[in-house]
């Protein structure tokens, strides 16, 4: 009854406030009261029963405590069984299976959804043959890895404690990483885009350059658009991706240019910057932030923070840093010395520890609490995962030291291969050279006395970029054959360091193709020693010396081509060899383009070249050049290489392949007129015997009565024999009579009479106007023959000549029903002597 007087007297007292606050008040009298009323009942408990009750509160503080440990123990169990399935060894599934469908209605057990997940991780159907596999090295990368799954189960918690929680880790987190960084004074923003960090700290500066951005947004921006300044050597995304986030158009984000005649190439020009902001603000623009770049980007260029910085002080401009020698500020020089550098930055902390799936960093000045909240730098997402629990649990786990350590290491990994590269002639470096003389300083050196935060910035090394460049280039693109020739390179020893070096072939503007590597990029950087770094050197002295050895015969190459007519100079798009040389036959050298004809001939025959120099040397290979032409390709040499004997190897194997070509394919010519003149005199010989014998004989079968009654006279068969060593076509009564054969050009013993000479003899040679080679029939098909042949040799050699002779024989033409017509003759081949180079062909 005095609690409810006491509120009633409150509420009249007080009767200007609002309803709001009264009710509030309200409330918290009936709790009190709530509160009084259970703490004396609990007072008359514990003096009826004080034992029991005791008893009974430890048996709930033991139940609880197993369920919350049932709940981890639980989750621990499924997830095992959850990886097992995952872990069990699969071949690919049908292709039917793996492709994407409509959501099924009806369930499905996790088993088979977590059998498909596994064959679409581990196999690819563009690439068949190739296993993909998930890669954790070390127990620091699983533990990151596995607290994702943790960070999702924590926000089955109680939103209140979940806030909490949360709270705690992020506060952590903050703490160490500022005080790793030594920007004390500053506040993190945790993120899983590396991008995302510098567009709300470009949002806080709307917010607080432009204080009616909140009530009227855009329109607040149209007196004095602002404007973003970014290196030309940062990500070529970011002006992009800042002007669509932020909504302030791609012309309110300008790249400043790198230095053209004072400073390093990649480094930004700082008096170009302090007049395009001065030219700005005259214009009545207002420059928000400057974002620095000291050794990202694909070079690694350092820009000169401490000139930057005195810049964007005098024009108040806020100044965003970002590179991967911001990693050096956690070496221990000067741990307590705060580092000036700028007034933001990004850390990639995953990809600089080598620990996969960690959230990206944003240190930052706070400014005001309303900007700073307006964008959203202070906002905790708990709805899927807790961001910050991973990269606790890898802070926590590697301790300062650790972190310096593995910072420290990739530093000198970088150093070392960095201080041998400057020294190569023939090496050209396109991130920056090292700082001062040999012997260059070492990090430890660097490291163990005081130095201020620019020159450490500028002195340490994350990116190695370099390219293979003709002798005493320093500057300009390098040409295709030289992008050629460092993608050989790379290739090459990236395959002999096994791959636990990851050189990158990227392709600049002004550079063409250039090797990449950067220690701090890597997952296995940590894993890596001096000694690895050694034989990687070693590797790239060894090609280098390859490059250098192809690159100068590779005149004399060419001067030895164009002395030989048949021999023409093939260029081959990115092939890094000496190139590619096409063997022409004589009977093109004087078509000039080739005809189409021509062009199978010369590929055909190329085809073959290549085949047949294989079984000298596998290294001989097939190509193809720029006119689409077939060449023999000629891949890296050295030194000793005689390129004098290769080149007369593969003209020697030319010519015997054409030599073999042109021989079958006058053999084919002659067999072909002799067919066809055997043809001829066959039916020539039956017409006029028709008009001797007369034509009643020939009328059926009255032609048959008369036959009988007057038998004709019997004649010989003659038919048509083909010498191909002679190229005659002769008849073959003698073959008949005295079975034998004489071959044209041999000379008779003393004791042997040789028979009467035929009664038909025709030349059937091809004239001397008439191409041994002929043009009509491609050289092409005559190769084929020649590869197919059984009697031709692979070295070139001529056929053999001593071909079985065939006879075609006759069916009695007298006597036929069909009449004198010999256009239905059927024509077929027989052998009648082995080891002659004779044809015999009888029409029937």
């Amino acid at each position: 009854m005095s609690t409810e007087i006491q509120a009633a007297t409150a509420a009249v007292g007080s009767s200007k406030r609002s309803d709001a606050e009264l009710a509030q008040e309200a409330l918290d009298n009936q709790a009190k009261e709530l509160k009084g009323q259970r703490s004396k009942q609990s007072q008359t408990d514990e003096t009826d029963g004080e034992e029991d009750n005791g008893i009974e509160t430890e048996e709930d503080e033991e139940d609880e405590d197993e369920e919350r440990d049932g709940h981890f123990s639980a989750l621990a169990k499924f997830s095992k069984e959850f990886l097992d399935v995952l872990a069990e060894p699969n071949g690919p599934l049908p292709e039917e299976e793996r492709k994407s469908k409509p959501l099924m209605q009806s369930q499905k057990d996790y088993k088979e959804v977590l059998r498909l997940l596994q064959d679409l991780v581990q196999y690819d159907s563009d690439e068949p043959e190739v296993t993909y596999g998930v890669e954790c090295p070390d127990s620091l990368s699983r533990v990151s890895v596995t607290s994702h799954l943790v960070s999702a189960a924590l926000t089955t918690l109680h939103p209140h404690h979940l806030r909490r929680l949360a709270t705690r880790l992020l506060s952590d987190t903050s703490l160490w990483i500022s005080r790793l960084f030594r920007k004390f004074e500053s506040a993190t923003c945790i993120t899983d885009d590396q991008r995302e960090g510098v567009v709300r700290v470009g949002r806080m500066l709307l917010h607080s350059k432009y204080p009616r951005y909140a009530a009227d947004g855009h329109q607040a921006l149209y007196a004095r658009p602002p404007l973003i300044y970014v290196a030309a050597t940062a990500h070529t995304s970011l002006p992009l991706h800042l002007a669509t986030a932020l909504g302030i158009g791609s012309s309110s984000v300008r790249v400043v240019p790198c230095n053209t005649v004072v400073g390093s190439p990649v480094a930004m020009d700082t008096a170009a910057l302090d007049r395009i902001l001065a030219a700005d603000l005259a214009a009545q623009k207002k420059p928000l932030m400057v974002i620095a770049n000291v050794g990202g980007g694909v070079v690694g260029g350092v820009d000169n923070v401490t000139r930057i910085q005195e810049i964007c002080q005098s024009h108040d401009v806020w100044l965003h840093v970002e590179g991967h020698n911001l990693a050096a500020l956690t070496l221990p020089n000067s741990p307590n010395l705060p580092a000036s550098v700028g007034d933001s930055m990004t850390l990639p902390l995953g990809m600089w520890l080598g620990v996969p799936a960690l959230p990206f960093v944003t240190v930052y000045r706070v400014l005001e609490a309303t900007s700073v909240h307006a964008a959203g730098l202070t906002a905790l997402n708990l709805q899927v995962r807790v961001d910050t629990l991973q990269l606790w649990i890898t802070l926590l786990s590697l301790g300062s030291s650790g972190v310096s350590g593995r910072m420290m290491l990739g530093f000198e990994l970088a150093q070392q291969l960095q201080n041998c590269l400057s020294e190569h002639p023939r090496i050209r470096l396109l991130s920056p050279e090292p700082v001062g003389a040999p012997p260059y300083t070492s990090i430890g050196d660097l490291i163990s006395r005081p130095i201020s935060t620019a020159q450490l910035l500028e002195t340490v090394c994350g990116t190695v970029v370099f390219q293979y460049v003709p002798e005493n280039m320093k500057e300009g693109r390098n040409s295709e054959y030289y992008d050629n020739l460092n993608s050989w390179l790379g290739q090459v020893v990236r395959r002999e360091v096994a791959g636990f070096i990851p050189l990158e072939l990227v392709s600049l503007e002004g550079a063409g193709l250039v090797l990449r590597w950067s220690p701090l990029e890597g997952p296995y950087t940590h894993h890596l020693t001096p000694s690895a770094v050694e034989e990687l050197i070693r590797a790239l002295h060894q090609q280098i010396d390859i490059l250098n050895a192809t690159v100068k015969q590779r005149e004399m190459f060419s001067a030895l081509v164009s002395k030989n007519v048949n021999l023409q100079l093939a260029e081959i798009p990115q092939w890094a060899g000496l190139g590619g040389v096409r063997y022409i036959p004589d009977v093109w050298l004087s078509q000039e383009p080739l005809p189409d004809s021509a062009k199978e001939d010369v590929n055909y025959l190329n085809s073959h070249l290549v085949e047949q120099l294989k079984a000298t040397d596998s290294a001989f290979s097939l190509g193809e050049g720029s006119d689409g032409l077939g060449c023999v390709r000629f891949g890296m040499v050295t030194d000793d290489t005689d390129l004098e004997e290769l080149l007369a190897l593969v003209l020697t194997t030319g010519k015997g392949i054409e030599s073999s070509s042109k021989f079958l394919e006058q053999m084919t010519q002659v067999v072909k007129k002799g067919i066809e003149t055997a043809t001829e005199d066959l039916k020539r010989e039956s017409d006029e015997k028709i008009w001797q014998e007369g034509l009643l004989r020939h009328v059926p079968i009255f032609g048959s009565v008369y036959n009988w009654l007057s038998p004709p006279t019997q004649q010989g068969i003659r038919g048509r024999t083909l010498d191909l060593n002679a190229g005659v076509l002769e008849s073959t009564e003698n073959i008949y009579k005295y079975h034998m054969q004489i071959r044209h050009g041999e000379a008779p013993s003393h004791d042997t009479k040789l028979p009467p000479a035929p009664l038909v003899q025709t030349s059937v040679t091809p004239s001397p106007s008439t191409p041994s080679h002929s043009r009509n029939s491609s050289a092409a098909s005559a190769a084929r023959r020649v590869s197919e042949s059984s009697n031709t040799t692979t070295g070139g050699a001529h056929p053999r000549q001593g071909s079985a002779v065939s006879q075609v024989p006759q069916d009695q033409v007298n006597g036929s029903a069909k009449g004198p017509n010999t256009d239905n003759a059927a024509t077929t081949v027989r052998p009648v002597v082995e080891n002659s180079s004779k044809l015999e062909t009888v029409a029937g």
